[in-house]
Order: structure tokens, then sequence, then C-alpha cells
């Protein structure tokens, strides 16, 4: 039983929206990181760090324990209209931010 016990406090640590996190760093989420020397692919405590810029400043910045980078923009975006009171002219992102959602709401905005 105490083995139970210590597996439903795990998963009640970890929430609904998550699938991991590290004992070290409880809010850090595994995320696949880039290779290392050996050419491996690693899993790692992290998070997803999102920034904004305008003119070369850092203009907006979030933590996300989300590693999909299709699941940031919106909030990120959201954030920038909060802390500044409009929405960005225009954004800049790699395909890994393309999604439907993503595109209806940066045309609605």
């Amino acid at each position: 039983m105490p083995k139970l016990q210590e597996y439903e406090n795990h998963l009640q640590r970890m929430g609904d929206d998550r699938n991991s996190y590290s004992k070290t760093d409880k809010e850090a989420t595994f995320m696949r990181i880039k290779e290392d020397h050996m050419k491996n692919g690693q899993l790692k405590p992290a998070y997803n760090l999102q920034i904004g810029t305008e003119n070369q400043l850092i203009t907006n910045y979030a933590f996300y324990q989300d590693s999909d980078d299709t699941m940031t923009l919106t909030s990120f975006v959201e954030l920038h209209h909060k802390r500044y009171g409009s929405y960005p002219r225009e954004v800049c992102a790699d395909a890994g931010y393309g999604s439907e959602e993503n595109y209806k709401f940066m045309e609605n905005n």
C-alpha cells in the first residue's frame, strides 16, 4: 500500500495537463532535447521559453511546461496584449507554430 500511495501522490502532483515531471524540479516537464555529442536524443527536465522582440529588444517572454510550440502561440500573443494593450502588428515564427487554431487566432487578432 505505501507504494500505491506514493504513485497516487506523483499523479496528483503531476496534474491532468502533464504526463511527466522531474523529482528535482517539480514544475519542469521532460522534453526531448537536441542531440548530444554522440548524436543521441536526450529526455531532460526543461521548460519551453518563448521570447518576443522588437528592434532587437526583448518585449515579452514566457515559460511553458508544454514542449509543443503550437500550444504556446495564442497564450503568448494574449500575454503581449495584456502587457501592452494591443496585439503585435507582425508575428514571425517557424513552422512548429503552425496549426489551424493558431492561423484562425492570428487572422482574428
